[in-house]
């Protein structure tokens, strides 16, 4: 018995021992700083239209400081979607594609009397497959090329947002832009009104229209949509839904 005694004793300190220890590294564990936490966000959406669809993932880092301070980012990006446009040479007159393309960015943000200002370049991979062969087409087939973005924020008013971005790429010759202006009628529904615009080496396109977001903390969706004039394609609505989250 007495033997017993001894090996349960035993038993119990080292039980006793791993439970001091694991308890030790979780302490450990939880001081330790999450290097993405205040300094990261992911976002996501899809844009609709009459002769495109789109959609989009992302994020963004900052590694020596927070994303509210000034300082260097790091982006990454990959989306993909079909698009149909006119062309003379394949039968109908109407050809659509497959896109696949993925961005690696890095930039700066400065912050100056309540505006915030981002400036990045970087690299910029895009994959179109036809459904059908067209000569005419430069875009089919894969391209690399450089890309730059410029990002604004500002809050000209305790309840008013001001946003701004502009961007383009020589792996497929386009430029885009979106300008947005809103009103934060409480505490879950922003309201405003929004300019898109794009070009490329073939067509041009603009739209205009409403969106509805709800910036709640930890999270935002916004909802937009209204009328885009194209001209390659017939005009029609469109819609975006994106999605925000800091890490």
């Amino acid at each position: 018995m007495a033997g017993l005694d001894r090996l349960a004793m035993r038993l119990l300190l080292v039980v006793v021992a791993s439970d001091a220890a694991c308890t030790a590294a979780g302490a450990e564990e939880t001081a330790r700083p999450n290097p993405f936490a205040g300094r990261s966000y992911f976002y996501s959406g899809v844009d609709v239209a009459r002769d495109t669809s789109y959609g989009w993932a992302g994020a963004a880092w900052s590694p020596f400081g927070l994303m509210e301070e000034e300082g260097f980012r790091l982006r990454a990006q990959g989306g993909g979607g079909r698009y149909s446009y006119r062309t003379d040479d394949v039968p109908g007159g109407w050809n659509s594609a497959s896109k696949l393309e993925g961005e690696v960015l890095a930039g700066w943000q400065f912050l100056a009397g309540g505006h915030a200002l981002a400036i990045y370049g970087g690299v910029n991979v895009r994959q179109d497959t036809l459904d059908r062969p067209d000569p005419s087409n430069r875009d089919q087939g894969s391209h690399v090329g450089i890309k730059g973005v410029v990002e604004w924020f500002y809050r000209p008013a305790p309840d008013w947002v001001a946003s701004a971005a502009a961007g383009a790429s020589t792996a497929d010759e386009t430029a885009s832009a979106r300008a947005s202006l809103g009103r934060r009628l409480n505490e879950h529904i922003e309201l405003g009104t929004e300019a898109t615009g794009y070009t490329d080496w073939f067509s041009n396109t603009a739209g205009a229209g409403l969106y509805i977001a709800n910036p709640l903390p930890g999270r935002q969706w916004r909802l937009a949509g209204g009328w885009r004039w194209s001209s390659d394609s017939p005009d029609g609505a469109y819609g975006t839904l994106s999605f925000y989250a800091p890490f």
